[in-house]
């Protein structure tokens, strides 16, 4: 995210140095919606823009910490609670995780499903038993949160991007 903020900083220095006054007003509400229209003299309508981007950040950086404390909360809790080792791990394994009780519960219905592909050997580190239901429930509800954060972060992308387009 940093190397295409600064490429694009660049480019628009770069770029700046020889254009018009016009494509300079649309090169600044490019880098920070708002100042285009601040340097019309449109004070009002300039203000909208900057509060629109703060709030698109705060969205956006609150959103990316919630996801990843929710990821980390969630692969702690499984170590506790299910004996399972995650580092190394794709997220599919953490999904199947919070579906399935163990890894024999797991492997016994992907057989029965002729699905003897998505199985996980054993004896590579792919083992989890739950202690109890309730917390492979509780897993999968903090797993779920930590994606739907994330989404929420790449809405906020998808807001700050509009923002530059509107401005």
């Amino acid at each position: 995210m940093k190397r295409y903020l600064t490429l694009i900083i660049l480019y628009i220095s770069c770029i700046s140095a020889q254009v018009t006054e016009n494509t300079n007003l649309r090169l600044k509400s490019m880098v920070l919606p708002g100042w285009g229209e601040q340097c019309l003299g449109e004070s009002k309508r300039a203000k909208q823009f900057f509060i629109r981007e703060a709030v698109l950040w705060l969205i956006y950086i609150n959103s990316k910490k919630t996801a990843n404390t929710y990821q980390s909360n969630y692969i702690a809790f499984a170590q506790l609670h299910a004996n399972a080792e995650m580092e190394g791990k794709n997220y599919l394994f953490s999904v199947n995780m919070g579906h399935y009780n163990s890894l024999e519960e797991f492997n016994n219905t992907k057989g029965r499903k002729r699905l003897v592909e998505d199985q996980y050997g054993e004896g590579q580190g792919f083992e989890w038993r739950w202690d109890n239901d309730e917390n492979r429930t509780k897993f999968d509800a903090m797993r779920i949160n930590s994606v739907s954060f994330d989404k929420c972060s790449r809405f906020a992308i998808g807001g700050l991007i509009l923002n530059r387009l509107v401005s």
